[in-house]
This record gives structure tokens, C-alpha cells and sequence, in this order.
């Protein structure tokens, strides 16, 4: 990740994702299922999307760009029997403005093969800010 974390490419949150995302992550640490509905705008033509997570972090982050980084999120998408699971950070601006990176895909459990069960809180922790964070 060549630039540190406040370089990442960020995109902006549609308003609807992003109160869906702020009124369930008020509790840090706990993973909260969302409705594929829920997800932002730039995240619904992804096929198969089969569910959605979020959890928000104890500590939240600044970065020098102004975006404070507030938890992670978790797709899963389902693709010729094996799941794909897909972590994404997302932040606030000083502005109030949502906005999310990733994916991030380096963790063990990226793929799934079907019938293969795996514990949701295990596919969070994976991102660049996991570590520091405490998720």
C-alpha cells in the first residue's frame, strides 16, 4: 500500500448507505447483518452478492486527509459454488460525507468453497486499519 492509508483511493457513499451503515455501527465491535439494499450505490452492480456486514471500530482513526476511518464492511458474493468475501474500511469527512475504500482480499477466508462454514466475526480484521484499530 505505497503512499500510507490517507493515499488510498476513497469513494463517496451515497446518503442512503451511509445512515444505514451510522445508525447500526454506534456499538463498536459487534458485526451487524445488513440488507444487500443497503449497500452504497457503487457496490450494488456486483454479482452475486449473497451478504452484507458491518461492525464499526472502538477507536476510530484520522488520517491527514481529513477522512476519519469508523469500522469495516464485508460483502460476500457467491460465484459458481464458491463465496467470495470482500472487506472494505469506510470514513467520514469533516464534511459529514460517507466514503469507503477496497476491497481488501489478502486474509485466509477470501474464498469460501460451498458448504464450508466459516465464522462472520473471522472475516473481519484484515485491513490496513484492523491492527491499529483493535477490530
Amino acid at each position: 500500500m505505497a503512499g500510507g492509508p490517507s493515499s488510498m483511493q476513497w469513494h463517496a457513499m451515497n446518503d442512503e448507505a451511509a445512515r444505514a451503515i451510522t445508525t447500526v455501527t454506534n456499538t463498536p465491535g459487534i458485526v451487524y447483518p445488513m440488507a444487500a439494499a443497503d449497500l452504497p450505490k457503487r457496490l450494488k452492480p456486483m454479482a452475486g452478492v449473497a451478504s452484507y456486514y458491518v461492525t464499526g471500530y472502538a477507536s476510530l482513526e484520522a488520517l491527514s486527509n481529513g477522512l476519519t476511518v469508523g469500522g469495516e464492511m464485508l460483502v460476500a458474493r457467491v460465484e459458481s459454488g464458491t463465496t467470495k468475501n470482500y472487506q472494505f474500511v469506510f470514513a467520514v469527512a469533516s464534511d459529514s460525507n460517507a466514503y469507503f475504500a477496497g476491497p481488501y482480499k489478502r486474509f485466509a477466508h477470501h474464498y469460501v468453497g460451498s458448504g464450508e462454514n466459516v465464522p462472520v466475526n473471522s472475516l473481519f480484521g484484515h485491513t490496513p486499519f484492523s491492527v491499529r484499530t483493535g477490530s
